[in-house]
């Protein structure tokens, strides 16, 4: 069993069956509740950036950093996307204009990168004609890719991925991750009745987006000096803790499907 492993297992197994069915439940309402709470996560997840990399950062950092995400959300999916990116690039100059008096350092990257994931989350969910049915589909793969690529790398161990940012991560967590996504994309794109030939790439590298976020994310924390994001989850630290895994995976995601066009139109 895990928990010798990982005391922490029985906590993160709570918060999940908490947050899971809320984040389900408000993904099937859509429209203002779904993107309402992706701009609250947006902004917790902008403040947890802003504390990890600048200890010593002054109010006004974080005041920028989470109206930036969370406009940025809100406009991406109750407005355009368009609207969306010309607000969250005002705010990221506008933080590294804060930012320049002070000395450089990835507080901008940060802030770009939180509000770029959750407004293509937004927007995804937005879409009239599939938009819920294609973020059931990204999280189909990114729940399971992260939740086996967990459960195997803690049950099984072996060899590390890269020890020198993550020391608990292994090629088999990794390996057991991707499968998990792959599988569970062709799962719900059977359901959805899409293509499945253009439906395994697309979960392929979703799935390897997936396993990435979680690792770059432990890169930064490693750079930062931390090994949590933030405490307001039980078992899994912060927010950032809970969807890194999700941030490059939407990303991923919609650059994917520009390539491969999963045949809404016929199947969904």
């Amino acid at each position: 069993m895990p928990a010798p492993r990982d005391p922490v297992f029985r906590r993160r197994l709570i918060s999940a069956l908490i947050l899971g069915p809320l984040a389900v439940g408000l993904l099937w309402v859509g429209d203002l509740a779904f993107t309402a709470w992706v701009a609250a996560f947006a902004a917790a997840m902008a403040w947890e950036w802003i504390h990890m990399s600048d200890r010593d950062a002054p109010p006004v950092a974080y005041a920028i950093a989470c109206a930036t995400a969370s406009g940025t959300v809100l406009l991406a999916g109750q407005t355009n996307v368009m609207d969306a990116l010309a607000w969250g690039a005002a705010g990221t100059l506008a933080s590294g204009i804060e930012r320049w008096r002070r000395g450089w350092s990835s507080e901008v990257l940060g802030i770009l990168y939180v509000s770029l994931s959750a407004a293509l989350l937004a927007s995804m969910r937005a879409e009239p004609d599939h938009g819920l049915k294609a973020v059931i589909l990204l999280f189909s793969i990114v729940w399971a890719a992260d939740s086996l690529a967990y459960l195997v790398g803690t049950w099984i161990g072996g060899p590390k991925l890269l020890p020198q940012a993550s020391p608990k991560k292994t090629w088999s967590g990794f390996l057991a991750g991707v499968v998990a996504g792959c599988a569970a994309g062709w799962a719900t794109g059977s359901l959805f009745g899409l293509d499945l030939a253009q439906v395994i790439p697309f979960a392929l590298i979703v799935a390897l987006a997936s396993v990435g976020g979680d690792l770059a994310m432990s890169v930064f924390k490693r750079s930062f000096g931390v090994k949590d994001s933030g405490t307001l989850i039980p078992g899994h630290g912060g927010v950032l803790d809970r969807v890194d895994a999700l941030m490059l995976a939407v990303i991923g995601a919609v650059l994917a499907m520009r390539i491969w066009p999963l045949g809404w139109g016929a199947g969904g």
